[in-house]
């Protein structure tokens, strides 16, 4: 993804479409930007707004239940979590290659590719950490307990089940076997067991998740999992690391293919620690937070003590996820709860401004500091980028600019205007054709959030600066924070942060937009079409009960978790 200027440009490769004056929308096939290209459902473009700007809900279209086969890489948290599960020791993945960032989220099942230095990395560390396995660690792997050549049918098959994530092949244990005998004519007992560890690591068995079904099923078009891939699958996505012995169990009895009884197994999933805090994962990278640390920079003479507050920024943001976005949280907290103050150096911060009132509090994610900032530049706020946001994380509605057309920098429409708000600045777009369409639905949702700076302090009043302009600060102006929002199910006027999010959590489309978000993050990767089961079951969910507990046992038990088809 690439911004710039005023934050117009939104270019999202081939997901989205162009835009033409027009937005797409649930009810639109071009709802999300997906195109054919990218495995979206394809179009046409929705009508032009109607006379009081809503356009009617309408239920997507039932899709195909299957969906694609594939292999999927492991992420390196992934990965690291899979070597301490087969090894029983940690190792250090913060050095390893990156997934590269796709714009959606990073553990997309398209994203991972295998380059010549990743390769190396994983030869080193699966080398190292093997090496590194004390005698004691090394029998505690061995079923018999003993580093005994006698021991090496029973360790192949265990080390080569656990780490493949399924039952070892006869291939498995010839291949294995082959490896052991080799090794051990080194003469070192203990380098054979070794070396079939390093073996299973570097294999792509390991190295990836496979949803292709039995060998029986291989001349099939259409086919389901095996209760093995069904258990890697639901214990990678809900949790980030290998099936637990409970799950293989389960997976073994042929428990998970059964629709009666994949429900339950994901209760208990979900009951788990590490459930929270995948869950708590995908709510940061849904608000595309996941880089806030690193990449948030404010200019420090415009927002004096922003570096110095950033991390306990992030930690609130945390914080209030943790408390309205766990598995008893809710959409509507989410959107509507309040943002507790624990720190005093932040709420300090927050307080800052002049203008601002000492006693002004804050609900729901719009009115987080992490968020504001990051939908908004180095030296003041982004009515666009803060719009685009709310479209496409929260509606699931993409915006772009029309082709070969490029806007003005902004230092060249400062020069010309000489603004006194940041409003008046953007305001300027709403009166021209080439730029009216798109700015209306965009920068009406971003001026909701004005009475909160380009660093998230509340304020009533501002005084433009800009390092563009060499003239005098106009003096400070009020803040004007009304809005329409348009091209959605709640539209209306709101003149706040607050308000927006209590509109916003009252939306079908936004429920919709959530569980479209979790199909993504959870299967890894874009939704075909807005009527496949676990968008349609999720969506019904939070219709139901709006608890994101509830939406995630109807995504992952629906039919497209074990099905697939070969295309």
């Amino acid at each position: 993804m690439h911004l710039r200027s005023f934050g117009w440009i939104f270019v999202v490769g081939s997901l989205a479409p162009a835009c033409t004056g027009q937005l797409g929308d649930p009810s639109s096939g071009a709802a999300g930007g997906e195109t054919e290209a990218a495995g979206g459902e394809t179009g046409s473009d929705v009508p032009p707004p109607q006379a009081d700007g809503s356009l009617p809900y309408a239920a997507p279209t039932p899709a195909s239940t299957a969906l694609r086969a594939r292999t999927w890489l492991l992420t390196p948290e992934e990965y690291g979590r899979s070597v301490q599960d087969l090894l029983g020791v940690s190792i250090d993945v913060s050095d390893m290659e990156p997934v590269p960032d796709n714009g959606i989220y990073p553990n997309m099942s398209t994203s991972g590719l295998v380059r010549v230095t990743l390769a190396e990395q994983y030869a080193s560390k699966a080398e190292a950490a093997v090496l590194a396995l004390s005698d004691r660690q090394l029998s505690a792997l061995i079923p018999c307990g003993k580093v005994d050549a006698t021991c090496k049918a029973d360790f192949v098959r265990a080390a080569v089940s656990k780490a493949f994530r399924r039952p070892a092949t006869a291939e498995d244990l010839t291949n294995y076997g082959e490896v052991f005998d080799l090794a051990a004519e080194a003469g070192d007992p203990a380098l054979p067991f070794r070396w079939v560890l390093k073996g299973v690591l570097n294999s792509p068995y390991f190295l990836y998740r496979t949803e292709i079904g039995a060998p029986s099923d291989e001349a099939k078009a259409a086919f389901r999992l095996t209760d093995h891939e069904i258990a890697t699958f639901l214990s990678y996505s809900v949790l980030g690391e290998p099936p637990s012995a409970t799950l293989v169990a389960a997976a073994d009895r042929g428990e998970l293919a059964d629709p009666t009884l994949l429900p339950g197994h994901i209760e208990q999933l979900l009951s788990t620690p590490g459930a929270a805090d995948q869950l708590g994962s995908f709510l940061v990278q849904w608000l595309r937070l996941h880089t806030f640390e690193a990449e948030v920079e404010k200019f420090e003479d415009v927002f004096p003590g922003f570096a110095d507050v950033k991390g306990t920024m992030f930690a609130e943001t945390q914080s209030f996820l943790r408390a309205n976005g766990g598995m008893e949280g809710s959409i509507a907290s989410l959107l509507t709860a309040p943002v507790l103050e624990a720190d005093q150096a932040l709420s300090a911060f927050y307080r800052s401004d002049a203008s601002g009132a000492t006693d002004t509090a804050r609900s729901g994610l719009l009115s987080l500091g992490s968020v504001l900032s990051k939908t908004a530049k180095q030296y003041l706020t982004s009515p666009t980028l803060r719009g685009l946001f709310i479209r496409d994380q929260l509606l699931c509605q993409h915006i772009t600019l029309p082709e070969n057309f490029t806007p003005p920098p902004i230092e060249e429409s400062e020069l010309r205007l000489a603004p006194k708000t940041t409003r008046e600045l953007y305001e300027t777009h709403n009166a021209q054709a080439a730029c009216k369409t798109c700015h209306s639905l965009i920068d009406n949702v971003g001026f909701m959030l004005e009475n909160f700076d380009g660093a998230g302090r509340y304020r009533t009043l501002e005084q433009y600066r800009s390092p563009s302009l060499t003239a005098p600060m106009a003096a400070p102006q009020p803040i004007n924070a009304a809005g329409r929002l348009l091209n959605t199910d709640v539209d209306g006027e709101y003149d706040s942060a607050a308000g927006l999010g209590e509109a916003l959590s009252r939306s079908t489309w936004v429920r919709e937009c959530v569980a479209r978000q979790a199909f993504r993050f959870y299967f890894g990767q874009v939704e075909a079409a807005r009527g496949i089961p676990p968008v349609v079951e999720g969506t019904a969910a939070l219709d139901r009960t709006g608890l994101l507990r509830d939406l995630l046992v109807a995504l992952l038990s629906s039919p497209s978790t074990v099905e697939r088809v070969r295309e």
